[in-house]
Formats: C-alpha cells, structure tokens, sequence
C-alpha cells in the first residue's frame, strides 16, 4: 500500500494522545506523525523530498510502518523511528525517549566504564606542551558547558602559548555543541577578519514555540543561551508563519574583524579533524580554514551542519521526542556541507587502532617543526 506523506498531513489529531492499546499501536502513532511535522517546520525535510523523491519516502514510511506494528516495547520503537529519521537526513534529526518532564531534569551522572579501573574518557579541553615549538591543545567537544573551561585554559596557559610557534588543534571525536564554545580561539588562529555564511529561521509557530522553552529545557540559568534564543523569537515573529527570518537582522554575509587579536599568534597551526567532528565542530573548521595560517589535516568532517539549531517536539505518545532542525545556511544551495563533510587540506588514511589515532598527533608534530608526515614504520 502507497503511503503519501503530504498526504499524512491531514490526518486529524482528534485522539492522537489517547494511550494506545500495545507498544506496537503506540510506535506506529508516533511514526505517522513524524513526516507531516518535518514538512511544515523542519527547515531541510522539503528539500529532502525533492532530491530523493516521494517514492523513497514512501517506501521508508511503509517498511518503518510494518516494523513499528510489531514493536515489542518502547525501546524497540525507538530503534525503529530513529532509523527512519535518518532516512530523511543522517544528522541534526532524532528521535529521542523522553517525555517533556524527562528531558527538563538533570542529566544523570555518567555511567560507570565498562573496563575496571578504567576512567571515562573527559569531553574538557586540555592543553599538551609537546616541545619548546609545538603545543597540542585537545578540543573533544564544544558542548555549552565547555565555553568556560575552553576561555580559561587559553587565558591560563597564555604564556606558554605565546612561547610556541607551532598549534596541534585536536578536534577529532569533537560532535559540536556550540559556536561560543570555540570563540576564544579565533583570536589566536584568524587572520584579522572571518566571512560567514549566516543561517535563516523558519518561523512557524511550532518553531516559536520550541525556541522559547529550549534553554529553560536544556540550558536552565544560561544566559547566553537566553539572548540567543529571545533574538531568535524576535526574528521569527518579524515574518509571516512559514517564511524564512535572517539570523541576523544585518542580514545573511557577516564580516567579522578579530577586535582584540592576540599580539603573539602561532605562525603554523594543524588542525586534525576526522569523520566524527560534526555540527558546531565544522562551523570552526570553516571559520579556521580561513586563516593564512592553519591547515586541516586527516579525514573529511561528518557532515551535519546545512540544517541545524535543533528544537524538541514531544510526540503523541508523550514517551518520546523528535529533535529537528529549525535553521538553514544561507550557503545553500552553493556550498553543501552535508553530503560530504568537509574536506581537509592534507588527508590522513583513518587509523586501524587507537595507538596509530596517538601516532597522528606525533606525525602532525613532526611534520610542523620540519619533518615529515610519514609513519614512523614506512
């Protein structure tokens, strides 16, 4: 049986939050509600049924149909929605569990590591002094929570920084968070100005809605997030329901001069990317690329960055939540990210184990103060 999504969207929702009678019947609700919302307030859902067609869409929808009938509990659903979410984009699209309570409280304590003795991996920056010329600074995320650590580390360490000529900026594994997170960092790196390439809000009142509770959700008592998200809403409102607002209301190129460059900037900086650096981690490796003065080295980036600003949308049920995208880049359709990632300057073959994935910071230092690239056993 053909499935039409556009058509999905006029179903009524008369009775859409009863409970339904088995995990099965719940899946296939929350299922069926999924791509009329994506069409009318995810900023890349249209453009997705354009480029693969109404025919690959339905499909999905019927193959995701048939096995969400058959859900045996809710995390067999949630299996089940998420992979036909990544159906319509690999990134910045989800289906989460969680209701709107569960995801308003504290995040638990990390889990304990699988390996005795062993400590969880940190997400906090780190700095490295490799040599009296190369410094290696370690940037697993640029989660929110990180933007102060991220500013005091470069503040603390300014001396030693200054000192040293060559930069290893380690941003493989680094999954995004926020472009504020990475912003003490451009004055060392840049070259005295930076062009972006803003983004566009898709005003709807889904939208409106999801921008006004993100932070008290996410974020509670940030204030950076607070004025981001009110500027938001004020640009959303400026247009009618279903047209596209600038970010920024001097509009979508954005000139920016480094006001307080650091008087002694590294001369050679390697920044070493792979397929996991994604979202607000790519937004850095565009912005540092631009220098005269950096390099991306290794893989090319994940590719999750053409739609974003994700807000949540609770699902029927009320077990889960559909987390989607409600800005665009302004770079579209000239210059897509997310097909490909972004491409470094120098590629690296991905490394077979975690010691060749250390080798490569030992080869990136190498190579910065006059050696080679090469492995050490080639």
């Amino acid at each position: 049986m053909k499935l039409n999504l556009l058509a999905l969207a006029a179903l009524s929702l008369a009775g859409s939050h009863a409970a339904a009678a088995t995990p099965g019947e719940t899946c296939v609700q929350d299922l069926r509600a999924i791509a009329p919302f994506l069409l009318e307030n995810d900023t890349g859902a249209r453009q997705h049924l354009e480029q693969k067609g109404q025919a690959y869409f339905d499909l999905a929808l019927a193959t995701a149909t048939t096995a969400a009938a058959s859900a045996a509990d809710g995390k067999a659903c949630d299996a089940i929605l998420e992979n036909y979410a990544r159906t319509w984009r690999k990134g910045h699209l989800h289906v989460k569990p969680g209701s709107a309570l569960d995801i308003a409280k504290p995040a638990p304590a990390p889990a304990r590591p699988a390996t005795p003795g062993q400590a969880a991996p940190s997400k906090a920056p780190a700095l490295q002094i490799l040599s009296d010329s190369t410094v290696l600074l370690t940037l697993p995320s640029f989660h929110g929570s990180y933007r102060a650590a991220v500013a005091s580390l470069l503040d603390t360490h300014r001396a030693a920084l200054a000192a040293r000529p060559n930069w290893i900026l380690d941003v493989r594994r680094n999954g995004g968070g926020s472009d504020s997170t990475y912003a003490p960092l451009l004055p060392w790196i840049s070259s005295d100005e930076i062009v972006t390439m803003g983004a566009e809000w898709l005003a709807t009142p889904a939208n409106i809605d999801g921008q006004e509770k993100v932070c008290a959700l996410l974020a509670p008592g940030d204030q950076t997030c607070a004025a981001f998200a009110s500027q938001a809403v004020a640009q959303m409102r400026s247009v009618k329901p279903g047209q596209y607002a600038p970010q920024q209301s001097s509009g979508t190129v954005i000139y920016t001069r480094v006001d307080t460059p650091e008087p002694r900037r590294p001369a050679r900086v390697a920044v070493l990317v792979d397929r996991d650096c994604a979202s607000s981690c790519e937004e850095f490796l565009l912005a540092a690329r631009q220098s005269f003065h950096v390099k991306l080295i290794g893989r090319n980036s994940y590719g999750a960055l053409d739609y974003s600003n994700m807000r949540l949308h609770i699902l029927p049920s009320g077990q889960r939540h559909l987390q989607y995208a409600t800005s665009r880049s302004a770079r579209l359709p000239q210059l897509q990210v997310d097909l490909g990632g972004i491409m470094p300057d120098i590629y690296l073959p991905p490394p077979k184990d975690e010691a060749e994935r250390a080798e490569e910071v030992l080869r990136v230092q190498r190579w910065l103060e006059g050696g080679t690239l090469r492995p050490n056993n080639i």
